[in-house]
């Protein structure tokens, strides 16, 4: 009798384990780009996978899909509360987003997209270098998303600003004469320029100017699965620390960064007051494009 129960103990035991496996599986569901177009969502998607598959030792398997329609920041803050449609996403942090949903305190692309320069009508381009700063950018006209953490970063800080419902409709609207400059991330302006340069024969990358906003983006994770907070928290954590992040960094934004010329720009800081301060006193959270062991910055 005691061999069949320990028989029957080790296999409920094993029933058990198998159940809890199946439980323990970290299901993933990422925002979907706005189109085919829009490639700002590669990296975050690329990142993540890597955050998952290094946690993995420690939390086990894990699946990523996608949700099933893109969504407006509106939309996808609601269905991020939810937890059901989507659970997790990588954008720029605004005070709403912070405090209603788990935002993991370590910026996916170490606030590289906080440095901004700006797609313009190349007919302006002479005026920009000329004009004086910051007076002289405040004086033109930003064009941002409705509902994007950049429109507030200008207008905390007294910029004038238009706005457009959606994203593929601003470079219209920038042609055309509605706005004077679009800031762009360092990250993603080359990625759009060349994608859009045939189509938008005066569409120019302004070669003077600098924006930095102190907006990180980050990784939001429904409050509805502080598991799945928990373990990107621990990942993000563990590839800044080992160095893996810095390098992951700039292995995709190298080229944008040497493009840019950053060293040779001017520059115009706008203070971000939604940001935790003890978060922005964390220096290895941040990249720094001046910083000559990067070589950035050519003499």
């Amino acid at each position: 009798m005691k061999i069949k129960e320990t028989i029957a103990r080790l296999a409920a035991l094993l029933l058990a384990c198998a159940a809890f496996d199946a439980r323990a599986v970290d299901a993933v569901i990422f925002d979907r780009a706005a189109s085919s177009a829009d490639l700002r969502r590669e990296y975050s998607k690329a990142l993540l996978q890597k955050v998952m598959e290094r946690t993995a030792p420690e939390f086990g398997p894990y699946t990523i899909e996608y949700a099933d329609v893109h969504m407006e920041r509106p939309r996808l803050l609601e269905a991020l509360k939810d937890g059901k449609l989507i659970n997790v996403t990588a954008y720029p942090a605004d005070a709403q987003w912070l405090k209603t949903l788990r935002a993991v305190p370590v910026p996916t692309d170490m606030g590289l997209q906080s440095w901004r320069i700006a797609l313009i009508d190349r007919r302006n381009q002479d005026r920009m270098r000329k004009m004086a700063l910051p007076q002289g950018l405040k004086d033109l006209t930003a064009g941002v998303g409705s509902v994007w953490v950049t429109r507030a970063s200008l207008q905390d800080n007294g910029f004038k600003y238009v706005t457009g419902s959606n994203y593929i409709g601003l470079f219209d609207m920038l042609i055309a004469g509605r706005f004077d400059y679009f800031p762009r991330g360092v990250n993603e302006i080359f990625q759009e320029y060349d994608l859009r340069k045939q189509a938008f024969p005066q569409l120019a990358v302004e070669d003077s100017i600098l924006l930095h906003d102190n907006i990180p983006s980050m990784f939001f994770v429904s409050p509805k699965n502080p598991r799945l907070y928990k373990r990107i928290r621990a990942g993000m954590e563990s590839l800044l620390k080992d160095g893996t992040l810095e390098r992951f960094v700039l292995e995709h934004h190298r080229a944008a960064l040497q493009r840019a010329q950053l060293c040779k720009r001017r520059r115009v800081d706008l203070p971000n007051k939604d940001i935790d301060p003890a978060m922005l006193s964390r220096r290895e959270l941040w990249l720094d494009p001046f910083n000559p062991r990067l070589g950035l910055c050519r003499k």
